[in-house]
């Protein structure tokens, strides 16, 4: 496959998947926000997930499964929930104090603090509960996404993910071990976990997911770091209009990031290195996909030079 069919092939596949979550949004998630919650509530959740994204981990849930249907797309929205409340709750002034995500007002700028508090707080209790929605026989299934997602999102995730974030920029000397193995720790946590979550969770759908699971766990992991050092060389090299919030706050707070610790030569490198291991490990992946009927050919393999490549 060419680059430039390979690029054509994510990019369509990207695009028709984002465009079903949205209307997935539109149609389920919007209108049941609006029926079951406050008022103010309710247009503040709307308002941050309407603020849009790439929608990246509902999108490798779908390519994980092999499918976009109602189960899948449960699943996507539990993710993207926990998702947005993250970054309502990073932008926070107690936290890094951001105006701006998505190229909108942050949420605590657009509404109130307390209102931004009360909204993640929402969305990550309604992360649990639209997976009560997945329809199966598998007496297993339920707990076992739970599982992941809590793992994924939570204390031994995400979450402390974003404690070792905020030490490592106002009390570095709080924490024990090396920069690089502090920043390595950090962003598995912080930024991996959920992409990581996000794999599992759809690959769980599938009848045979025991014998991807290891494969499919070790490219969530990968991706996730090359996710995160992108997102270090973008805040750099990235503009305002093409991220949708203040490049160069990383810089500016002194924060450890990839290209201060490693520089920015080595870090592009590590970004070639990692697609290269990513796509050899996609190979495995897209083959087994072939077992079944899949929505998306070729995605595993395709994915990590777009993510490489990516400007926001």
């Amino acid at each position: 496959m060419t680059n430039r069919t390979e690029t054509n092939v994510i990019s369509q596949l990207l695009k028709r998947s984002k465009d079903r979550f949205e209307d997935y949004l539109e149609n389920e998630v919007y209108p049941f926000f609006k029926k079951e919650s406050a008022p103010e509530l309710a247009d503040a959740m709307e308002y941050s997930l309407r603020a849009g994204g790439k929608r990246l981990r509902p999108i490798l849930t779908f390519a994980s499964f092999g499918r976009i249907d109602n189960n899948s797309l449960s699943i996507g929205a539990a993710l993207e929930f926990v998702h947005t409340y993250s970054l309502i709750h990073d932008d926070l002034p107690s936290m890094d104090d951001d105006d701006f995500r998505r190229g909108k007002p942050s949420l605590h700028k657009q509404f109130s603090e307390a209102t931004a508090i009360l909204a993640g707080d929402a969305l990550q209790a309604y992360a649990f509960d639209w997976l009560t929605q997945i329809e199966s026989s598998d007496k297993n299934l339920h707990k076992d996404l739970v599982r992941v997602l809590a793992k994924g999102a939570g204390a031994a995730g995400m979450v402390s993910g974003q404690m070792y974030d905020l030490l490592l920029e106002r009390n570095p000397s709080s924490l024990t071990g090396t920069k690089e193995e502090l920043l390595s720790k950090t962003h598995k946590l912080k930024t991996g976990a959920l992409i990581q979550a996000s794999f599992l969770m759809g690959n769980r759908l599938r009848e045979d997911y025991r014998e991807r699971e290891k494969t499919i766990s070790e490219y969530g992991a990968k991706l996730g770091l090359l996710f995160q050092i992108t997102d270090d060389i973008l805040d750099i090299e990235g503009t305002k209009e093409d991220l949708g919030k203040t490049p160069g706050k990383d810089g500016k707070s002194g924060k450890i990031t990839y290209p201060s610790l490693y520089g920015m030569e080595t870090c592009k490198q590590m970004v070639s290195d990692l697609v290269s291991e990513l796509e050899e490990l996609g190979t495995d992946l897209d083959t087994s996909s072939k077992a079944e009927v899949s929505e998306f050919p070729e995605f595993f393999q395709s994915l990590p030079s777009n993510i490489g490549k990516r400007k926001n």
